[in-house]
């Protein structure tokens, strides 16, 4: 929900006071001398990617991430590959240049001239102020030049697009046909026969076992499996000890000033989500406003604890386990009338919030002024981030010294003792699994895993990377059955525990002969039903069950309701006999008032699928190389 409120956030007028921050620097073209010795990244029919145009991007892509996120953005990048995302976009983008130059479209100089002018950041007193869009170019580093070059390549981007989109129509019909089935809701009752409850009946002898071994090998197949040393380089690490000069942090200070020490009013708030679906009546969305009243209520009762309300209340699960934090945020990242309610309030107060996500109960934790940071108080950010793209020039220069002496023969330990940092030793791993040490990191472990035993390698990681050594691999093998006899026994006695089950479940439906016949049949044999009040079917989501697609697709061919969903449905061993009980779509009411924005949110989708494939059509007929060995490489120091 979360993302929902930041992407709904992101209107035109937002991208455009944002586009300093998110400039391409993928479209400036790759120059000759110097850069033509410098191996590159990847190419694109040819045309270059290098290094330092991924380190760009990934700059560009980090401080929009910090825009977004606040205090956030650590755990999101966290989980991201910063420069993989990045050589992705330069590759998405250069794609759509070339396509651009083919089909023609060109953005004249005046049309260039007219979009720059009417940019607010730019502007002064609605005008807009030369001097002001030398300055802020000035402070990004910019020269205008670069700047008007790829602003001329986002508004090529957007022509493109939209003529892509407007080949994107779809009939009322269309439209009416998928807002039924995405808000027709059904009713179900069910007869569950869980696979354990028949575990019992199977005793399997030691001939059984061993049979069911031999049929199932490939079952308990053990995946292959690799035992590596590594030394990683982390920049914060390998610079410990550098301290930059009073004139560097000075210098720092006064080229990232407005961007990184300038600081709007922000507000840090938590919300607990009563949703209103798209579409919903007046009477359902009476009810949801009741229900946040309610809450309101109770948050504010003596001894109230807000984060236990927003995990028993919220719809927003991105943040209801966290109490509702939706963390620090500055205006234009939230959608406009969550924004201006919660920047009206006070420190600690309170309200109710209507937006078209639902009701939010909204509580102010604080409030922080616009301000700017001295010298004194930025200085340890600035030693941290200066500390920090020494490190990153560091560990590019390390890896590849250290990678040809490793080349060489020299052992990892005595090579990480000279860096002053440690060389680590990992159990055993197989694709997929946590790395000790390390953690989960499919990109360490696919290149792990493609070495032969004593190969040395190294691996980029964004501006970390790890320099590793086969210590032993192991191929993919079947165990001896004696080594696992008990997992054995263990999969027979379910393997036939399900197929009972599902026998079970047929013979009863043998019985059903009418909807009634369901409760009959259930008293019959000692079996609850289970009753689910209507739901939208689209959300795939039983409750007592969890997500059933197969289930929810089938109710909804079903001829004739009430009516049995014609064959026992399996998921995780257990079987189930489904009736459907009720079945309505969405009434000419509902449709009329949710119409105009159900449409507009139909086509934009439609749009982006059509603009993915046109992408994913572009990726198939251009010539991409990717080098993923120069991943880690920069042609230049980040200082």
């Amino acid at each position: 929900m979360l993302d929902l409120m930041r992407r709904h956030a992101y209107s035109w007028v937002t991208r455009t006071i944002l586009i300093l921050i998110t400039i391409v620097f993928g479209f400036w073209g790759i120059g000759t001398g110097l850069f033509a010795q410098v191996h590159p990244v990847a190419t694109v029919d040819g045309n270059r990617i290098l290094a330092n145009d991924v380190d760009k991007e990934s700059e560009q892509l980090r401080q929009i991430i910090q825009q977004m996120y606040g205090a956030n953005a650590a755990a999101v990048m966290k989980s991201m590959n910063l420069r993989q995302e990045a050589l992705d976009r330069i590759i998405e983008n250069r794609l759509i240049a070339i396509e651009a130059r083919h089909l023609g479209i060109h953005v004249s100089d005046a049309e260039l001239q007219q979009k720059i002018a009417t940019l607010p950041g730019f502007q002064s007193g609605g005008q807009f102020d030369f001097q002001q869009y030398q300055e802020v170019l000035r402070e990004r580093g910019m020269l205008p030049a670069e700047f008007e070059t790829s602003m001329r390549t986002e508004m090529t981007q957007d022509t493109l697009q939209q003529m892509v989109d407007q080949g994107v129509q779809a009939s009322d019909r269309e439209i009416r046909h998928a807002f039924n089935l995405r808000y027709q809701k059904v009713g179900l009752a069910y007869l569950e026969f869980p696979w354990n409850d028949f575990t019992a009946a199977v005793n399997p002898t030691d001939q059984q076992i061993a049979d069911f071994y031999k049929a199932h090998a490939e079952d308990f197949r053990e995946p292959e499996r690799v035992k590596i040393m590594f030394i990683h380089y982390v920049p914060l690490t390998l610079a410990a000890r550098f301290t930059p000069s009073d004139k560097d942090i000075e210098d720092y200070y006064k080229t990232n000033l407005k961007s990184r020490f300038t600081h709007p009013d922000t507000v840090h708030a938590q919300h607990i989500l009563v949703a209103v679906p798209d579409g919903a009546s007046e009477h359902e969305k009476a009810a949801a406003k009741a229900k946040a009243g309610d809450i309101l209520k109770q948050v504010q009762a003596k001894g109230a604890d807000f984060n236990k309300l927003a995990a028993k209340y919220s719809d927003d699960p991105s943040n209801r386990d966290h109490g509702g934090d939706l963390g620090s945020f500055g205006r234009g990242q939230m959608i406009k009338p969550f924004e201006d309610a919660v920047f009206a309030m006070k420190s600690g107060e309170i309200r109710i919030v209507e937006t078209k996500f639902g009701f939010h109960v909204v509580k102010l934790d604080s409030f922080t002024p616009a301000h700017t940071d001295t010298l004194a108080e930025a200085r340890p950010k600035i030693i941290n981030d200066l500390r920090e793209q020494t490190g990153t020039r560091l560990a590019r220069e390390a890896i590849d010294e250290d990678l040809t002496a490793a080349l060489g023969g020299a052992d990892l330990p005595d090579i990480a003792k000279k860096r002053g940092i440690d060389a680590v030793t990992t159990p055993p791993f197989a694709k997929g699994e946590t790395i000790a040490g390390i953690g989960q990191d499919s990109k360490l472990a696919e290149a792990a895993l493609a070495l032969d035993k004593g190969q040395v390698r190294a691996v980029p990681e964004q501006d970390a990377p790890y320099l590793i050594k086969v210590l032993n691999k192991t191929p993919a093998q079947v165990p001896p059955l004696k080594d696992i006899a008990a997992e054995v026994r263990q999969a027979y006695i379910r393997s036939y525990a399900e197929i009972a089950a599902h026998h079970q479940a047929e013979k009863l439906m043998a019985q059903i002969k009418t909807p009634a016949d369901l409760q009959t049949v259930a008293a019959a044999n000692k079996l609850a039903v289970h009753n689910v009040d209507p739901f939208e079917r689209a959300s795939h989501a039983i409750s007592g069950i969890g997500q059933f697609p197969e289930v929810t697709d089938a109710a909804g061919t079903v001829a004739a309701v009430p009516g049995l969903i014609p064959s026992v449905m399996e998921q995780d061993g257990n079987a189930y006999i489904f009736e459907v009980t009720s079945r309505s779509d969405p009434d000419d009411e509902q449709w009329a008032s949710a119409k105009q924005a159900f449409t507009d949110d139909y086509l934009a989708q439609r749009r982006a699928q059509v603009w993915t494939q046109f992408l994913d059509q572009l990726r198939t007929q251009a010539n991409i190389v990717i080098h993923a060995d120069q991943m880690g490489a920069s042609t230049e120091s980040s200082m």
